[in-house]
Formats: structure tokens, sequence, C-alpha cells
């Protein structure tokens, strides 16, 4: 998270950005379905990536005592912006939080992530250097 962490001294810190970094890659790879839509191929391997992206980060929520997917945009507080939106329960105009409450509305669906979000949200995973 913009090298002010030392994931590889410190194994909770180690598995907090990898929860972001695997939560942030699942909406980076949706928000960007829609753009290789027309090709196939391409499509096909972006929406196969995003499954394996959404398994990693199930599996590093588990690890760290966590229910498998985001509640809300209730992520750890270094990477709010990986989380920024997840709190939205209208989908296709429907606001699904009527059914079964804004929790499970909101854990229904990953929100995408445009790229120029995607990019910000790069940025807290390195130095720049």
């Amino acid at each position: 998270a913009g090298g002010q962490f030392d994931p590889f001294g410190d194994y909770p810190t180690f598995m907090l950005l990898a929860q972001g970094f695997e939560d942030a890659g699942v909406r980076a790879y949706k928000g960007q379905a829609g753009n290789v839509a027309s090709n196939d191929d391409i499509l096909t391997a972006a929406l196969r990536i995003h499954s394996v992206e959404a398994r990693h980060a199930s599996e590093v929520r588990r690890l760290r005592g966590e229910k498998g997917w985001i509640t809300l945009n209730n992520g750890p507080a270094p990477l709010a912006a990986v989380y920024a939106g997840e709190q939205n329960t209208t989908q296709l105009g429907i606001d699904v939080s009527k059914y079964q409450g804004a929790e499970a509305g909101s854990e229904a669906f990953d929100e995408p992530l445009g790229l120029e979000d995607v990019l910000a949200i790069a940025g807290l995973f390195g130095t720049g250097a």
C-alpha cells in the first residue's frame, strides 16, 4: 500500500494486502469485460481469470478469518479505495436490499471498476519507484 507496509516482514500485513489485491482484481476484470465482449477468445480468457481472482479473493478472506465475500464497503481501512462503491444494492434498477437487507444485497454482487479507478488503486500496491 504505497510502500508504507512491510508485507514480507509481517504475515498479517501480507494477507491484508493480498486481500485488497485480489478483491481489486475481481472488480477490475468485471469492469473491463464489456470492453472485450466483441472478441470471444479474449472475453473467455478474461472471464476465466476473473473467476480465478474471485476464488483467490475468497480464500484470502477466509484465511484472514472473514467471510469469503465483501459485505458493503467494509474492507480494511488502508485499502478503502478497493471497496468504494461495494455498498451498492441497486442492480439493473432494482434495489435488491428490499428483499434480504442491505448486507445480503451488497454481498450478492461485485461492483465493476473502471480503468481510472483501477490505476488509482494500483498505486496503493507500489512505491512508484
